[in-house]
């Protein structure tokens, strides 16, 4: 009967996957680097790094301190800003419009984009969904 095959089948399934699991762990243990080198290497990378990050970190806290970077965050919010609000109105807009498909096209200073609006109230700019982020 198929009804006395399912827990062989089922055993069977175990007892590969444990297998396969056995198998992986050998080859982790075979592909292990042990060698003086590699631990020299290792150290020296680590070092590196951290000396790279140090660097990064000593770089943007000078850069914090330049006043047209300052600025440039300012205006990057103010754009954030402006963007979530537009996005508001756009979908407050949408929310008062019938719950169906609805396609439009229209020229913008990017280009030509085709907006379209699904009845879940979800609206797609070229194919790409565009978020509410509220």
């Amino acid at each position: 009967m198929l009804q006395d095959q399912i827990p062989l089948i089922l055993q069977n399934i175990g007892k590969l996957k444990t297998n396969l699991k056995e198998i992986k762990k050998d080859i982790r243990d075979e592909e292990k680097i042990d060698t003086e080198r590699y631990v020299e290497l290792k150290k020296a990378y680590k070092e590196m790094k951290a000396q790279f990050k140090e660097y990064e970190e000593e770089e943007l806290r000078d850069l914090k301190q330049d006043e047209g970077y300052v600025k440039l965050l300012d205006l990057k919010m103010k754009a954030e800003e402006d963007l979530a609000n537009a996005r508001q109105k756009l979908f407050e807009a949408v929310s008062k419009m019938p719950q169906k498909f609805f396609e439009m096209s229209l020229d913008t200073e990017g280009g030509p984009v085709k907006v379209q609006i699904v009845p879940d109230m979800r609206v797609f700019m070229n194919g790409k969904e565009e978020k509410k982020n509220l």
